[in-house]
């Protein structure tokens, strides 16, 4: 037979696709994150140092799946502990990313109002008005008018007020940056007193209207993996000084997060990666297929690979197959099964 080319990946003549899909739900689970309690008291910040030499990360938590087996980690174990989970107050960006754009300081220029920025109930993501020359962070999903820039337009100065275009239309934040990403640059940067100023001239008096400036609140994990699932207290996070979050395991209040002063020493969780075992049963329609060739195999760690994505296993992740020395990876039996080892 034929060699089988790396070409015919993920699915190759003989093996039956739908029957090894079926096989694979059947074998793979949700590949949960494996906990581990540390009764040493420590800043959130040592204990992420702690966490990275001797096992992954701070805890990730990703669903309840994970938050149950966080709680079964700590096992009698009553009391806060910190996880991987963290705010940054100072990560406001603006809509438009062009970094020659901004020189050295005009990405850091504020004009907050009196209070501002705060902090908000629970809120994910919070984006600036501008009113009366001054700046209010609002919950992204409210609605107002905006200002757009226009970045390329030719023979105007970089400050002329032509290039701020007020658009009287309530819309989400989302929404704006949208239309000014069709219709001009970006929404609006301000990288001085004088930019704004002329969005004070553009804008209309009493009128709030969104600018590009926006963060996202309580979206930052230890590890950097997605923020997918959140277990805060009712009533959290609430003080914007207090930026990482704790664990807390009682009864009362089983798993569920508040934040804390990153500074203050308490009990944590680590995680570490998991090796998962699973066996493959393939059955070949035509029988002259050859399952020791490399081709072969390459083609189904592939379709395993791509299964595991769909079921939103996205994280960095290697697979092999298991091989006895002297032995084929596939061996016929009355039922065809090997191992693969997946390091998650």
């Amino acid at each position: 037979m034929d060699k089988m080319s790396p070409a015919c990946s993920p699915v190759c003549p003989g093996i039956s696709r739908p029957m090894l899909f079926v096989l694979l739900l059947s074998g793979l689970c949700s590949c949960l994150h494996r906990y581990h309690l540390i009764e040493e008291l420590k800043t959130w910040w040592e204990a992420q140092q702690y966490c990275r030499e001797k096992y992954k990360d701070l805890a990730t938590i990703d669903n309840m799946e994970d938050m149950a087996q966080l709680i079964a980690a700590a096992g009698s174990y009553e009391g806060e502990v910190w996880i991987g989970l963290h705010d940054r107050p100072l990560s406001w960006t603006w809509s438009l990313q062009d970094s020659s754009f901004y020189g050295d300081t005009g990405r850091i220029f504020r004009m907050w109002s009196d209070g501002s920025p705060h902090t908000m109930e629970n809120i994910q993501w919070l984006c600036v008005a501008f009113q009366e020359g001054v700046w209010k962070d609002h919950n992204c999903h409210e609605k107002y008018p905006f200002v757009c820039y226009n970045k390329t337009v030719e023979g105007l100065a970089s400050m002329s007020i032509e290039r701020y275009v007020f658009i009287d239309a309530e819309q989400t934040f989302f929404e704006a940056r949208s239309y000014c990403r069709n219709h001009h640059s970006d929404l609006a940067s301000v990288r001085n007193h004088t930019e704004n100023s002329r969005i004070q001239e553009a804008v209309p008096k009493r009128q709030q209207a969104w600018l590009g400036l926006h963060r996202g609140s309580w979206i930052w994990w230890s590890d950097n993996a997605p923020y997918l699932f959140g277990n805060w207290a009712e009533g959290h996070p609430l003080n914007i000084n207090n930026s990482c979050a704790a664990s807390v395991i009682n009864a009362t209040h089983p798993g569920k997060w508040v934040e804390k002063p990153c500074h203050e020493k308490l009990n944590f969780m680590c995680y570490n990666d998991k090796t998962q075992l699973f066996t493959i049963k393939l059955t070949a329609l035509k029988s002259t297929i050859d399952l020791s060739d490399q081709a072969v195999t390459d083609a189904i760690l592939n379709l395993v690979e791509e299964k595991m994505k769909e079921k939103g296993i996205t994280r960095d992740f290697k697979i092999s197959w298991i091989k006895k020395q002297n032995k084929d990876i596939f061996h016929k039996v009355k039922a065809t099964v090997d191992l693969v080892k997946t390091d998650l």
